[in-house]
């Protein structure tokens, strides 16, 4: 290399840091700027935390710090998981990315601000891998235009809309890798460089890797459709394409297989039984996602592709299939393409596809950032290319982009995120780029005007990235550390040794995943993992229970005491006993109405939090009658589910009846009408403009506890109920009959039931009081008690412990079923039962027993060996292929 070449190489090095540089600083520096003006902690109270990220990722943070900082047990399985559940496939999901490492150094309060830093380093990532790829393709453009096209990668409508689920950004930053490497397969068969990024993508989410699986092979299927000679190699290049994707599945398999299995038991369960070829709505609402801004709360929920990519390389997208200089061959595979990516947004069968065969729960079009990147790809090639611009495609570029600002003008009254400032800074972006385009392919060409092109790629990128984020509302710091942090002080108040083989509840909560949050074994939890089993039991004994969640807030002394649950933290009333912090009331208000929980003995006094100890719980392993193997539960009928299973486990007792109706006397209506005389009616507003109520009254003649039933029919949206005037919470949804628990100690004492109605007409559906009988309680887990396990480690994946049976008992315990548990008694393997369709049990001889669970995810053994197999095959095949290149080598010289 001679000196010149030499002076010349490195000035290239140096110019391609520089923009690489650039491409990661600019979108860093515009998440780090914007969160800054909105006084994110550490500059202000603001943090990033917002619904699915402020309401589950970050207690799944909190945990993932206690397994690695300390409690490497809780890996596989853990007891914060509502009342137990597997971790692999939450770590497969939601935990496995390298840069979650950071949230290590950013404990307690800084918790958010580590999950703000890895948003800055991901989202810069983006932009700096396009860059990478835009300077290796064939086709090169100027660096200037690369780092235009880098950061609107990286700010593109997915990013910002969908920066919040921060688990998935891996792979969009690893996405331009895998287009390179895949142009490095077809081109020069290279097939390792494809298989270490798409195996990367599939270990740090394999939902995203699983979308960029299907993308790889309509990717690679247009680079063989384009490549000249059109059959040169193709048979060399599907092999290696294939070899390479295989690999990259098989190396994962540790992972992959038991997340499968996992998945096969809680997620997959609600997969698409019928696919129908429908629209799913109107695909000229895609229109106004092309406009800055184009993102709200409902869309979150409700909405349309996130397809924002710029209005300059959407023009060059659309002059790609125009100019002659693309061959039609390539335009032709680029609008099979294209088409097919467009129509996934809508299209049922095909959004299915790309979702592995569920409808999202929110965030549609989880797959939209590679059609930003797809995009960019065309945008590139037509950009590498110089266009005799004719007058019949600014014609037809023109027409469209009239006909897109009328739609979004005439139309702007249809979309909330449509605000004039948005629409006007749009409307102006795509003016200005159609004139930059006739510019760009002018005769003379200017390194002003690729300046001015990337000033307006980038502009456009960061307006969006602003005005979309500007519409979203986020939970402040003081609301999620005053509350964490007080909770945390008082459970690590409670005695060790009373938590092992018993669970914790609250009356109150931030989010159903505190217990995740706190690390004690409890009743709640919001996870798209969620194992349904344990929402059908919960539907079953009146809980509150959807697809991806369960809570633990309308329990009785009856199902507080079967599951176990022995510590209750509650909350005083007294709002004078609370610290002198703002936003408690974020989690400490009473979001569970349980007077009843007084009745359990105060062991401690934290301020305003109360420790109280339930004396009647079980704990998670104990002895019980065979009977409980063949009982059945009844659909919309908790309080017989309830006395069912609790007499069904006490052996060589009669059957006893643990609640008593109790007849409501007639309500009283206030502008209201009902269609029956029975409590349990349809009530319907007398005058619309006007408030309409029912009042129910009665008198407790015990100091028992009393529960109020109220069927699946009706919510919040329409009713609100009060108990002496006191508001009862019943916010959440929920599928089948609750019990609300409306007295307590109450005995002689008039309690008032009013029912507002917030709609035209409602059905009370199963309206009825009933009594507790608290001695038959207590005398009857009094009796379960004395057959309780002595548990002497609660780790994890290992339970362990010694339970005495008598004749005809069984060990049961409340741990959810899961194929993956096994059961070791006396040093020898023993077969495990599903009882109640729910809990882990066994038939085991009479006597004392040392039994030993341990938790294991099916397929973990089978997916190691078939990794490890892999590694060896692979390090194998490449030793072989050095030795037959050394060889060559040597026959050549």
């Amino acid at each position: 290399m001679t000196r010149n070449s030499r002076h010349q190489f490195i000035k290239r090095l140096d110019q391609h840091r520089l923009l690489y540089l650039l491409s990661w600083l600019i979108p860093a520096a515009t998440v780090l700027i914007y969160f800054m003006i909105q006084k994110t902690f550490p500059f202000g109270n603001n943090t990033l935390l917002t619904t699915d990220l402020g309401q589950e990722y970050i207690d799944f943070y909190s945990y993932y710090r206690r397994v690695l900082l300390g409690h490497p047990n809780q890996f596989f399985y853990t007891f914060s998981s509502s009342l137990g559940g597997p971790m692999l496939g939450t770590w497969s999901y939601y935990l496995l990315s390298p840069f979650n490492l950071i949230m290590l150094l950013t404990p307690g309060k800084w918790l958010p601000a580590g999950v703000w830093l890895i948003t800055i380093i991901k989202l810069g990532l983006c932009g700096l891998t396009m860059s990478y790829y835009l300077t290796h393709r064939k086709n090169r453009l100027d660096n200037t235009l690369v780092l235009g096209l880098a950061v609107a990668y990286a700010l593109c409508g997915y990013n910002t809309a969908y920066q919040l689920n921060i688990m998935w950004l891996d792979g969009v930053y690893l996405l331009p890798l895998l287009l390179h490497a895949l142009e490095l397969l077809a081109e020069k068969q290279r097939w390792r460089p494809y298989f270490v990024v798409l195996a990367f993508s599939l270990f740090t989410n394999y939902y995203i890797g699983y979308m960029l699986c299907v993308f790889s092979l309509l990717y690679f299927a247009y680079l063989l459709a384009i490549k000249q000679p059109f059959r040169q190699k193709i048979g060399v290049n599907i092999i290696a394409f294939a070899r390479g994707s295989i690999a990259a599945g098989l190396i994962n398999a540790w992972l992959l297989i038991p997340t499968y299995f996992e998945l096969q038991s809680t997620k997959a369960t609600y997969n698409a039984a019928k696919i129908h070829w429908n629209l799913e709505y109107n695909p000229l609402k895609l229109l106004p996602k092309l406009v800055s801004g184009g993102y709200s709360f409902d869309q979150m929920s409700s909405g349309q592709a996130n397809i924002f990519t710029g209005s300059l390389i959407l023009l060059l997208a659309i002059l790609f299939f125009l100019t002659k200089k693309i061959s039609p061959r390539q335009k032709i595979a680029a609008a099979l393409i294209t088409i097919f990516l467009i129509y996934s947004f809508f299209l049922e069968p095909l959004d299915l596809l790309w979702h592995g065969g569920q409808f999202p729960v929110w965030y549609p079009s989880r797959f939209s950032f590679i059609f930003s990147a797809w995009l960019i790809v065309l945008a590139s090639d037509v950009l590498a290319v110089h266009v005799d611009l004719k007058l019949w495609q600014l014609g037809v570029l023109g027409s469209l982009l009239i006909a897109w600002c009328a739609y979004i003008l005439l139309n702007e009254h249809n979309y909330d995120f449509l605000t004039k400032t948005n629409t006007s800074v749009s409307i102006v972006f795509g003016i200005v780029s159609f004139f930059l385009l006739i510019f760009y392919y002018s005769p003379q060409r200017s390194r002003v005007l690729m300046t001015i092109m990337l000033v307006v790629m980038v502009s456009d990128s960061v307006a969006n990235y602003r005005a979309s984020l500007d519409q979203i509302a986020y939970t402040n710091q003081s609301e999620y550390w005053n509350y964490t942090g007080l909770v945390t002080n008082t459970v690590e108040k409670i005695s060790a040794k009373s938590l092992v083989g018993t669970r914790v509840e609250k009356t109150f909560n931030r989010t159903n995943d505190d217990p995740m949050q706190f690390g004690y074994a409890g009743g709640a939890h919001f996870n798209s993992m969620q194992n349904p089993i344990i929402g059908h039991f919960y539907d079953k004994i009146g809980q509150a229970a959807g697809d991806n969640f369960v809570t633990y807030k309308y329990g009785t002394e009856v199902t507080d005491s079967l599951l176990g649950f022995k510590t209750w933290l509650d909350r005083d009333t007294n709002d004078d006993l609370l610290p002198a912090l703002p936003d408690l009331d974020a989690g400490l208000t009473i979001t569970s109405w349980r007077p009843d929980v007084q009745n359990y003995s105060l062991t401690q006094q934290d301020g305003a939090i109360s420790i109280r100890e339930n004396k009647n719980a079980l704990n998670l392993v104990f002895a019980a009658d065979q009977a409980i193997l063949k009982t059945k539960l009844t659909t919309s009928q908790p309080i017989l589910n309830q006395e069912k299973i609790v007499n069904n486990l006490v052996s060589g007792q009669s059957y006893q009846t643990l609640f008593r109706a109790v007849t409501l006397d007639q309500p009283k209506l206030i502008n209201a009408k009902s269609t029956a005389l029975n409590p349990d009616s349809t009530y319907t507003k007398t005058d619309q403009n006007l408030p309409a109520s029912i009042s129910f009254t009665f008198t407790p003649t015990t100091n028992d506890s009393y529960y109020l039933s109220l069927g699946s029919s009706v919510d919040s949206d329409q009713i609100d109920i009060t108990v002496n005037n006191e508001k009862v919470p019943i916010d959440e949804n929920f599928r089948d009959t609750i019990l609300l628990n409306v007295a307590h100690r109450d005995i002689g004492k008039t309690i008032k039931i009013q029912i507002n109605l917030k709609k035209p007409s409602v059905w009370l559906q199963a309206l009825s009081l009933y009594q507790l009988d608290q001695s038959a309680v207590n005398q009857k887990f009094q009796t379960l008690k004395k057959g309780n396990a002595t548990i002497k480690q609660m780790s994890g994946a290992t339970v362990t412990g010694t339970v005495n049976l008598k004749k005809d008992q069984v060990m049961m315990t409340t741990i959810p079923y899961n194929q993956g548990w096994q059961l070791t008694v006396d040093g020898k393997s023993q077969p495990l039962k599903k009882v109640l369709k729910t809990f882990l049990g066994a038939k085991l001889s009479r006597g004392k027993h040392q039994f030993k669970l341990t938790y294991r995810p099916v397929g973990w053994t089978t997916g190691w060996l078939i990794t490890l197999a892999t590694i060896l095959l692979m390090l194998t095949t490449f030793t072989l292929e050095q030795h037959k290149r050394q060889k060559q080598r040597k026959h050549h010289k």
